[in-house]
């Protein structure tokens, strides 16, 4: 059985003909200077004319597409007369031009799309951080559509299955998160992007948590392991708990240009289709090698987590054994043994991530120049 897909945009005109043939539900993307939880430095650029040429292809293929509102935080300028008109303004030329659905983590935000816009489905973000049945009810009540589930609850069965029974609306799950297990740094990393196109004007933008958890991963690579990804191979068990949706993360660009992330978008979405991978780390988002803060090249490092060798892996976490006392239990740590490798200059890297964190606290960076 296909896999029902959410797949991010590149705005490359090529993507979607490729992808076609999977049947995503879903393409989703944003403006550059949108105010989301991706900074405007990874993502490709594309104008409203580009965004509404893809809807309309995307329509014509039957692929339904949802505009990206995410942002944690917007300074309280959504309450102020300007910010709110800016809103709806955006909101009206998303139904102008097509758009299916808008997704985005600010409840009076959902408010105003579904006072303004009913036309238009109303997703809640992730960011939302929905991980439990009492969230999940809220924002139905709010009139969500589809709900995607906070990812840091992955492999907690028990709550997707609360949840599912909670909730009428349709339930989706991302499938391909690198980002640390229970991030004690997640909200302050999602605020910080949120603000990320104000600080990148005023040359004072750094992705600084980024810096930390790449320092955290090398440091022990059985992070890659507790990472919250679900394996291609275990789709099944999650539509057994009745999640209708499979969302993949990476609307950041892989290399210069659109086109050149969408051979990655590709091998993406192929592996969630046909439900199987070899390596599980090469399909992941949030662990791709930080740039150093003068723009070197970090040191080659590179994990490989094998699929084929996590049979049996997730069983642990289906019968409700995951306390996340991590340092009282060792099922990741044993399973990392067989499945997870390291290859290139592992103390080379972790060190030029520590000399970039010591710049920052020294306050030697400037946004812009490496230097001060």
């Amino acid at each position: 059985m296909d896999a029902k897909l959410i797949l991010p945009t590149n705005w490359d005109p090529a993507l979607l003909p490729r992808v076609a043939p999977l049947r995503p539900a879903y393409l989703y993307g944003a403006l550059p200077r949108e105010a989301t939880v991706r900074s405007s430095l990874v993502l490709p650029q594309a104008t409203e004319e580009d965004v509404a040429a893809q809807i309309a292809q995307a329509a014509q293929l039957g692929i339904r597409f949802t505009y990206v509102m995410n942002a944690t935080c917007l300074g309280n300028r959504e309450i102020s007369e300007d910010g709110r008109w800016e809103i709806l303004q955006r909101l009206e030329w998303l139904r102008g031009v097509g758009a299916a659905a808008v997704v985005t983590a600010n409840p009076y935000v959902m408010e105003l799309a579904r006072k303004s816009t009913p036309d238009l489905e109303l997703q809640v973000s992730v960011l939302a951080a929905v991980n439990d049945a009492r969230k999940a009810a809220f924002f139905r009540d709010l009139g969500a559509d589809l709900i995607h589930i906070d990812p840091q609850i992955n492999r907690d069965f028990r709550r997707l299955e609360s949840i599912r029974r909670a909730v009428d609306c349709r339930l989706s799950v991302v499938v391909n998160e690198g980002c640390l297990l229970s991030c004690p740094i997640r909200q302050y990393h999602a605020n910080t992007i949120s603000h990320s196109v104000e600080g990148i004007e005023r040359r004072y933008y750094v992705d600084y948590c980024y810096y930390r958890c790449s320092l955290a991963r090398n440091a022990d690579v059985v992070e890659y392991l507790r990472a919250p990804w679900i394996r291609p191979q275990d789709l099944a068990e999650y539509e057994a708990v009745g999640i209708d949706l499979f969302k993949i993360a990476g609307r950041e660009k892989m290399g210069e240009g659109a086109s050149s992330h969408t051979p990655w978008i590709l091998k993406v979405a192929g592996a969630y289709h046909r439900r199987r991978c070899e390596d599980v780390a090469e399909l992941l988002v949030a662990v791709q090698p930080m740039v150093g803060l003068s723009g070197e090249a970090p040191a080659p490092w590179r994990v490989r987590i094998a699929a084929d060798r996590l049979d049996g892996f997730l069983s642990f976490f289906r019968d409700g054994r995951c306390s996340l006392d991590c340092q009282r239990c060792s099922h990741c740590a044993e399973w990392a043994k067989a499945c997870v490798s390291a290859e290139g200059r592992a103390a080379e890297h972790r060190k030029q991530i520590e000399n970039d964190l010591e710049t920052l606290r020294a306050g030697s960076y400037w946004a812009g120049t490496g230097e001060r």
